[in-house]
């Protein structure tokens, strides 16, 4: 009776998959005269690994990547996209991404399929509407080889919700367009939540608000632009349940965590987010991009005065890329630097500690943490503990057993005989948590190296190899090899 009840358990899940994408086709092939931005992608990837997924083989990737080490992958994708030569006021988009998986049984669990993208927006002028659930990053940081941006790096699946934002930077005609703005407004459902602090042991929904703002000084034409923003994220949900003493209903809770109020001397919910600054020059080759993003935990917005905690990150690029590839060309590089041993605010003057220390990632009101689907949130470089050496000490409360570290990262890259490569390193310092420091400092070693190559009698396809390690005592030691055949191009 459980297998046959697990079995058509399934059918509901698969008859939404179907019926998003049946849509979202329908609506591509009937509007598909007026436009031609309509794109597909596709790709399948096969990995053999000598135990987990090394750490640089599931980070950053959206959640997509199995960790149980030895996998097959298939990744689908139809989108619809903005046509940046349309004068209309209105524009629409839509995307859907189906991921399928199959390898080694891990948590009970040896195969799986979801909708990772799944949205619908439209565009008023420079003003976006979004529904549905799509990737996205917060914050100043190099995309392509970053260690990932400390607020939302693209390591989890994406949270479905609501999003209204300028996405682009914006000129303001006042300031004869010397400075430029965008900004989000985002409120997303997390579900389910276990509760660590409370008193009930879980409620059926929690959420995720995101906020932010930022600004550019310098026109886009100027060689020289300042860039400064913030962003705040607070997850949240079940308070009537969780302090019922306090009465408070789901839309006065919503206005103390927009606004961020305390009551009883607490903040309602979880809050993180970062206060970013970033310096770009270019040249007529390269840009070159230094940024720094300072963490603020729950509670210390505004009286964040510990400059030790955050992420460091250079990186030069490439303006154009180069026809003639038979030589080797460097395209990319990038070097970071990410701190968050100290989590203490300490009076500049004595450096006398004068607020509590922090727990980054970790909530004391809920057991997720800052995770959706088991991943961070925010940077990988913050761990779950599930996925850190069984040796290592475990938190039942607590999302991650290790938020304090110091972490060095290099990445690069390359072309040469029209195939294209990428590498990246990481070492790091590893010393627990406040509630549970390890006993030794655990130190950590994760290499990728990875190569393409377009295949000519294949029109928009390439093949695809990497290699993957995890050297050290924060992860399993394990090796992975990964091969895999993508292709992308318009709809019909």
């Amino acid at each position: 009776m459980k297998v046959l009840f697990t079995k058509y358990s399934l059918y509901p899940k698969l008859m939404r998959i179907h019926f998003f994408v049946a849509i979202f086709l329908f609506l591509a092939s009937s509007i598909y005269a007026q436009d031609s931005t309509f794109q597909y992608s596709a790709s399948v990837s096969l990995a053999g690994s000598t135990g987990q997924s090394p750490f640089w083989l599931y980070s950053n990737q959206n959640g997509i990547v199995p960790v149980s080490g030895s996998f097959i992958l298939g990744d689908f994708a139809a989108y619809k996209v903005y046509n940046p030569n349309n004068p209309r006021i209105f524009q629409w988009s839509a995307g859907a991404e189906l991921i399928a998986s199959y390898g080694k049984e891990r948590n009970d669990k040896a195969g799986d399929y979801f909708l990772n993208d799944l949205y619908v927006a439209g565009r008023i002028g420079p003003v976006e509407f979004l529904a549905g659930q799509k990737k996205s990053i917060m914050g100043l940081v190099d995309t392509l080889l970053s260690s990932g941006s400390l607020a939302m790096s693209g390591n989890a699946r994406p949270v479905p919700g609501f999003k209204i934002s300028i996405p682009e930077f914006l000129p303001l005609h006042f300031t004869n367009d010397l400075v430029a703005l965008k900004a989000s407004y985002f409120d997303g459902r997390l579900g389910q939540g276990d509760v660590a602090y409370g008193s009930a042991r879980s409620v059926p929904n929690i959420y995720l608000h995101q906020k932010s703002l930022y600004l550019r000084f310098g026109k886009n034409s100027h060689r020289l632009k300042v860039y400064a923003g913030i962003n705040h994220q607070a997850i949240w949900g079940g308070e009537d349940k969780i302090s019922p003493i306090q009465n408070l209903n789901r839309i006065d809770a919503y206005g103390y965590v927009i606004l961020g109020r305390n009551l009883d001397a607490r903040k309602v919910g979880s809050h993180f987010g970062t206060t970013d600054l970033g310096i770009e020059w270019r040249e007529n080759d390269w840009t070159y991009f230094l940024y720094r993003q300072n963490i603020y935990d729950t509670g210390s917005l505004f009286k964040v005065i510990n400059l030790t905690d955050g992420l460091n990150g250079f990186s030069i690029k490439r303006n154009k890329r180069q026809k003639k590839t038979e030589s080797f060309l460097i395209n990319s590089f990038l070097f970071e630097v990410a701190g968050t041993q100290k989590q203490t605010n300490n009076s500049p003057l004595s450096d006398l500690t004068i607020f509590r220390t922090g727990d980054y990632y970790n909530s004391y009101i809920y057991k997720q943490g800052y995770s959706y689907k088991g991943s961070s949130i925010g940077t990988p470089l913050i761990p779950g503990q599930n996925t850190t050496d069984q040796e290592l000490p475990r938190n039942k409360t607590g999302f991650t057993n290790s938020n304090r570290s110091w972490v060095f990262h290099s990445g690069l890259t390359a072309s040469w005989l029209n195939t294209y490569f990428l590498f990246r390193g990481t070492y790091s310092r590893n010393f627990g948590t406040f509630v549970q420091p390890f006993e030794t400092v655990k130190q950590q070693i994760s290499l990728q190296v990875s190569a393409e190559k377009k295949v000519k009698f294949l029109k928009n396809g390439s093949f695809f190899a990497s290699f993957y390690s995890d050297i050290g005592s924060l992860y399993p030691v394990s090796t992975s090899l990964l091969i895999g055949y993508r292709r992308s191009g318009l709809i019909w």
